[in-house]
């Protein structure tokens, strides 16, 4: 099994507000992976699936309460709380240059993407393949959420979130760092299954409205997915699965 790390680390109790987030696999997560960042964790006593969740609790030294689904349900506005939720710290994004001291050879650039479950289905399929970081705007893009953490399946504990303020910028910065950019677009790229795929890659993804004309401009390469239907363009998060796995098959990274 992939040892855990803490990639986000805990922050000084002068942190702005509270987060509440919901799930078995996020709340599980969190506690496994950065157990100082829950404060509290309240779950439903009845609920055979959550004892994994109250024994780590339990070992972290963090607060558990029984709460009935009237409860789970205020405390996170619906009812599609599993049975369980948590109060956590604000989440801690990862500074950019932090997440690349460890020398990742395979990043995330999600340029915009505003739908929270396509960023969580994106999130957790970059820590699948164990990218390095996951990296998304400040502006104009969905921010992790209760419910990206939830789509996520708990990946947002294990894979380091970095928000910048500006992409284009961000993206110039990786190539001085060695990284190859390659944009995932439509059509019109290079095709993804014949792609001699460089030693250090950032991903490059646009949102529901498609890549910005800047963003575009910083990729070194573009390439696309083969479409044999009538369909022109897959789902966002579908398509960088695809091309993740695509390009980590045949990466020289191991």
């Amino acid at each position: 099994m992939k040892a855990r790390n803490i990639v986000n680390p805990p922050r000084p109790a002068a942190a702005t507000r509270e987060r509440r987030i919901y799930g078995v696999h996020p709340v599980l997560e969190w506690l496994r992976a950065a157990p100082t960042e829950v404060q509290t964790v309240y779950y439903h006593p009845h609920t055979d699936r959550l004892a994994p969740v109250v024994r780590a609790a339990a070992a972290a030294g963090v607060a558990v309460q029984a709460a009935d689904a009237q409860r789970l349900t205020s405390l996170v506005g619906h009812a599609r709380h599993q049975g369980v939720a948590a109060i956590c710290a604000p989440f801690p994004y990862t500074d950019l240059s932090a997440a690349l001291r460890s020398n990742p050879q395979l990043l995330v650039i999600a340029d915009r993407i505003q739908d929270p479950h396509n960023l969580g289905a994106l999130i957790r399929t970059a820590e699948a393949v164990a990218a390095g970081a996951v990296v998304i705007p400040t502006d104009g893009a969905a921010p992790v959420t209760a419910a990206v953490e939830m789509a996520a399946a708990g990946a947002t504990a294990l894979v380091p979130i970095c928000r910048v303020v500006n992409m284009a910028r961000s993206l110039h910065l990786l190539r001085k760092q060695g990284y190859w950019n390659v944009g995932l677009v439509p059509r019109g790229g290079a095709d993804l299954y014949q792609f001699d795929v460089p030693e250090r890659v950032a991903v490059v993804v646009g949102g529901e409205a498609g890549m910005r004309p800047l963003v575009r401009a910083q990729c070194d390469f573009l390439v696309s997915i083969p479409m044999l239907g009538k369909i022109e363009s897959l789902n966002a998060s579908v398509a960088t699965a695809i091309a993740l796995y695509e390009l980590r098959r045949r990466s020289a990274a191991p």
